[in-house]
């Protein structure tokens, strides 16, 4: 009996410290996200106007090209979050500390490789053929600033695998307030900059330099905080590489599956429809997803505390938890909808002044559509934390796909509403109905300790 007492009280204690690290993971969250907007505000207009439309545009068209060195990441970070959640509940020390290294000599690798062949391209390829004929003269500044610009981003991915080890431990508040005071650092030293000394390798020291350095500090109040994790720095971590890269492989699935979601209906419409209902699609829909964003707020920190309580068996807190996001989210998103169908068409009209004429049913849809995607955003997200991440990450794709096949299908016959019911179709046809379904037998499965001891090997 004073066993399992005890055993109660230390899961109430560590129900209530996973709850007040949640707490503090929105709350930084949030800030950081408004800072993050404030420096975006300065940033466009400065840069703008101290670079000039032709140097900017430079600038827009190499960090977007050098960006993709991120795709070589392979969802390592998503996987070190998840494992070493795993782990930590666990108590084994070891794991964690093999699990950080593998993480870093992973993503260092594929970094270094996929920065390595998109600047053999950049340097090899005529300028004009990558980035257009404008910039056909422009070839000795932009190998200058590739090579400046790979070495940045490099390391600013490599850092990058802190804030996947913070969310491990639910330290999500370290990284936000680390990302809080990077932006401030930045608003400062890009007024200098772009008021002294105006050149590309400033703004892409300053953007993308600067996070980094908040990160490497981050690192080093980790191995603090946790010296143990030193440990594992010149040990083997061969049974580990395979352990990321299956979870990780899985969500780079699911933002495969992302992008198809954020791209696919502008792509369609541009190809099978007017420039008109593609630019008013593409504006719309762009509210909407801005709305979402609030929306990542709540759920981003969410998933890491979801795989800590499924490893503490702890139901009760999950059923607590997900009740109150849930009514939250639910309000929030109903409260957008009514908006987007009610007074949308007279917000893009008036305020924006985007010609909305005879396109109420696109505001229609896509406000019925923000409550669909909200619904099952925080199924994905809660299973996120539970065993089968495969299960999730073939769905988000299958959603996507049939929501291009329904477009390719629809957008002929309703132009902009077409593509707007095709997403909301895809949304209800799968997930809506499939998920919760796998989200009943997913705790069911956590409350019985045989099934999980089963899953764990």
């Amino acid at each position: 009996m004073q066993l399992k007492y005890f055993s109660r009280q230390g899961q109430h204690e560590h129900a209530a410290r996973r709850s007040a690290l949640l707490r503090l993971a929105i709350i930084s969250s949030a800030s950081s996200k408004v800072f993050g907007l404030a420096l975006q505000a300065v940033a466009i207009p400065l840069v703008y106007h101290s670079l000039g439309q032709h140097r900017y545009e430079l600038y827009l068209l190499l960090t977007a090209i050098l960006a993709t060195i991120a795709l070589t990441q392979m969802g390592a970070g998503p996987g070190l979050t998840q494992g070493i959640a795993r782990a930590n509940a666990a108590g084994r020390r070891d794991d964690e500390a093999s699990l950080l290294n593998a993480a870093f000599r992973l993503i260092g690798a594929a970094a270094v490789i996929g920065g390595g062949v998109i600047l053999a391209v950049i340097h090899l390829v005529p300028p004009d053929r990558i980035f257009g004929p404008a910039f056909a003269h422009d070839r000795a500044e932009i190998l200058i600033v590739a090579n400046v610009c790979v070495f940045v981003l490099i390391a600013q991915f490599v850092s990058g695998v802190v804030d996947s080890a913070l969310a491990g431990y639910q330290e999500q508040v370290f990284s936000n307030l680390g990302s809080m005071i990077a932006n401030m650092l930045s608003i400062g030293l890009l007024f200098f900059v772009c008021l002294h000394s105006p050149t590309l390798i400033g703004v892409i020291l300053v953007l993308f330099g600067v996070p980094t350095l908040s990160r490497v500090g981050n690192l080093v109040a980790l191995y603090l905080r946790r010296p143990y994790l030193l440990h594992g720095l010149l040990q083997s971590c061969s049974g580990f590489y395979a352990a990321l890269l299956n979870v990780g492989l899985a969500f780079w699935a699911i933002e495969v599956g992302s992008l198809l979601e954020q791209h696919s209906g502008t792509y369609v419409l541009a190809h099978l429809s007017s420039t008109q209902a593609t630019d008013l699609f593409a504006a719309v829909y762009r509210s909407v997803s801005l709305a979402g964003a609030a929306v990542a707020i709540i759920t981003q920190p969410l998933w890491p505390a979801f795989t800590d309580a499924i490893a503490h068996r702890d139901v009760d807190w999950i059923h607590r938890a997900y009740a109150r996001i849930r009514r939250t989210l639910t309000i929030y998103s109903c409260l957008v909808g009514v908006i987007m169908i009610t007074a949308g068409q007279w917000i893009f009209q008036h305020l924006l002044h985007i010609e909305t004429a005879g396109n109420h049913l696109l505001f229609l849809i896509l406000g019925v559509y923000f409550v669909a995607n909200n619904w099952t955003h925080l199924f994905y997200v809660t299973m996120m934390g539970m065993h089968g991440i495969w299960k999730l990450a073939m769905i988000a794709l299958a959603e996507n796909l049939l929501m291009l096949l329904f477009g390719i299908v629809l957008v002929p016959r309703l132009g902009a509403s077409g593509m707007a019911l095709a997403y909301l179709s895809a949304s209800v046809v799968l997930p809506a109905w499939l998920l919760p379904q796998l989200m009943k037998r997913g705790l069911r499965r956590i409350s019985d300790p045989s099934q999980m001891a089963a899953q764990s090997h």
